[in-house]
C-alpha cells in the first residue's frame, strides 16, 4: 500500500512539471531599454531558464530557438549581470552548444535570484545545471570533459574544481 501512494506521489510530481512546461510563454514585444525594463523581466527569464532546463532538446525547436534569443538579450544588455565567459565554457559546450544557454541562463537566475552574489557559487549553480541537462539529453553528444565534472561532483570534488580550476581557465 506504501508503494502505491509513493507512486502515485511521484507521478503528481511529474505531471506538475510538464503543466508548468506547457505553460510556459516565450516573452513577445519586449522592450529592453532601461534598467527597468530588465528588472520587470526578471521572472520571464527565470522562467525561460526553468523551461529550457525542463523541456528536452528534441522538442519545440522554434520555441526553444525563441526563448534562447530572449534570454541571450537579456543576458547581453541587462546592467544588473555579468557573466564571464571562459574558455573552459566554450570547452564543455562545444560537443553539445545547446548547454551554453543553459549555462548563462542557470547563472543568470541564480544572479536574479540572490542579487549579493559571489562568482563562484553563481558558476557552481550554472556548472550543475548543465551537468544535469546533459544527463537529462538522450541526444547529448557524449563529452568526456562533463563526464569529468559529473565524476567530480559525485566525489564532492566540484565546488573546489569551480574555484581552482574554472577560474584559472581565463589565465
Amino acid at each position: 500500500m506504501q508503494r502505491l501512494g509513493t507512486l502515485i506521489f511521484v507521478l503528481l510530481l511529474l505531471m506538475g512539471a510538464t503543466v508548468k512546461a506547457q505553460n510556459y510563454a516565450v516573452p513577445v514585444g519586449y522592450k529592453m531599454v532601461s534598467q527597468a525594463d530588465f528588472v520587470s523581466h526578471e521572472q520571464d527569464v527565470i522562467a525561460t531558464v526553468d523551461w529550457l532546463q525542463e523541456t528536452p532538446w528534441s522538442q519545440e525547436a522554434p520555441k526553444r530557438r525563441a526563448a534562447t534569443d530572449f534570454l541571450f538579450k537579456w543576458i547581453q544588455d541587462t546592467p544588473t549581470v555579468t557573466i564571464e565567459l571562459m574558455p573552459m565554457l566554450m570547452s564543455l559546450t562545444d560537443n553539445n552548444n545547446k548547454l551554453l544557454a543553459i549555462f548563462m541562463g542557470a547563472y543568470a537566475k541564480y544572479a536574479i535570484q540572490h542579487p549579493v552574489y559571489n562568482k563562484d557559487d553563481a558558476n557552481l549553480v550554472a556548472i550543475k545545471a548543465l551537468i544535469a541537462k546533459y544527463k537529462a539529453e538522450p541526444t547529448h553528444t557524449k563529452d568526456f570533459d562533463i563526464e569529468r565534472l559529473i565524476k567530480l561532483d559525485k566525489t564532492n570534488e566540484l565546488e573546489d574544481w569551480v574555484k581552482n580550476e574554472y577560474e584559472k581557465s581565463a589565465l
